[in-house]
């Protein structure tokens, strides 16, 4: 008898820890909802994806809080980001989910050439998709404030979000970031807010544009200078000009006021390098960020701000 109760034991443990390290349930069965922070997965076209998701302080379920997801950029990761914004903090003080998705080989596939997930055609509108049904169906998620933001390539990826699920996007927003040549097609159904920062000394993706690719690269690819994204925002909203226009110390401000309540908001840090303001490091020898404004912070207010009307989605 004793023989039989303890293998009936070890092998209730052993399908305990095989359920547990099983890549096919999908990661939300194995955690309670409640605040913490957790590794997530989610199957989208044959790939097995990963995002960081961190659950506000004090959430329990009785009432839907809103999402922000924050993109990486190439050579980074979920955990970097995560480090550098420290939006975390945020989430805990305003109360709201945020998600950290992982990039397949540490890159996204934003249309350029010559990156992992460009040449196997991963769609990165499909991992945000099934990140949001995901949460919507593990947690009390208001589909109404939905918002993305990213720093250099995730900046990137974000403003092509915005352009590919505006039903479900309720305002972008991009550090140091840009759009390339030729531009995406944005048939926005209504004006999206959209949020751009950069600085003009970032060397990186430089904030006056630039021209090139690697040699590999099947043609050059233009890189749109942080007031052309500013523009295309401020075209495909219908936002009326000029903006008002504020500066303190090194930072510019420029607002325009866009149809339903929309609005873009552009900052220009004068002098700033390529990094998340008011941040941290993403490595030990990236440069300082800049620390005439607290990014985190501005993306923060400039997102609540905002949500989607009931009709618009689903």
């Amino acid at each position: 008898m004793l023989r039989f109760l303890l293998k009936t034991t070890l092998t209730l443990l052993l399908g305990s820890v095989l359920v547990i390290l099983s890549p096919g349930i999908p990661a939300a069965y194995l955690h309670e909802a409640k605040p913490g922070n957790y590794i997530e997965q989610v199957t989208v076209d044959g790939w097995l994806r990963e995002f960081r998701l961190h659950v506000p302080k004090g959430y329990n379920g009785a009432r839907a809080l809103p999402i922000v997801v924050v993109f990486h950029g190439s050579s980074a990761s979920a955990s970097v980001i995560e480090r550098e914004t420290s939006m975390n903090t945020r989430a805990d003080a305003f109360g709201f989910f945020v998600v950290y998705p992982e990039g397949l080989h540490r890159a996204w596939n934003i249309g350029e050439c010559c990156r992992y997930s460009f040449l196997h055609h991963v769609s990165e509108t499909a991992f945000l998709t099934g990140i949001l049904d995901q949460m919507h169906s593990s947690f009390m998620v208001d589909p109404s404030r939905v918002y993305v933001t990213g720093y250099s390539d995730g900046a990137t990826l974000s403003f092509l979000l915005g352009c590919a699920l505006p039903n479900r996007i309720a305002a972008v927003a991009g550090v140091s970031g840009t759009l390339f040549e030729p531009e995406p097609r944005c048939p926005l159904p209504k004006p999206i807010p959209a949020m751009i920062i950069h600085g003009t000394g970032d060397t990186q993706i430089p904030y006056g544009g630039d021209r090139g690719g690697p040699p590999q690269s099947k043609g050059d690819h233009f890189t749109h200078s942080a007031p052309d994204v500013a523009r295309f925002w401020v075209t495909h909203d219908g936002c009326a000009t000029p903006p008002d226009s504020a500066r303190v110390e090194q930072v510019v401000r420029l607002g325009y006021h866009c149809p339903d309540s929309a609005e873009v908001v552009f900052y220009t840090i004068l002098g700033g390098h390529h990094g998340w303001p008011g941040g941290g490091r993403g490595w030990v020898f990236s440069p300082e960020p800049p620390k005439d404004m607290i990014a985190s912070d501005s993306i923060v207010q400039f997102f609540l701000r905002h949500q989607l009307r009931p009709s618009v989605h689903r």
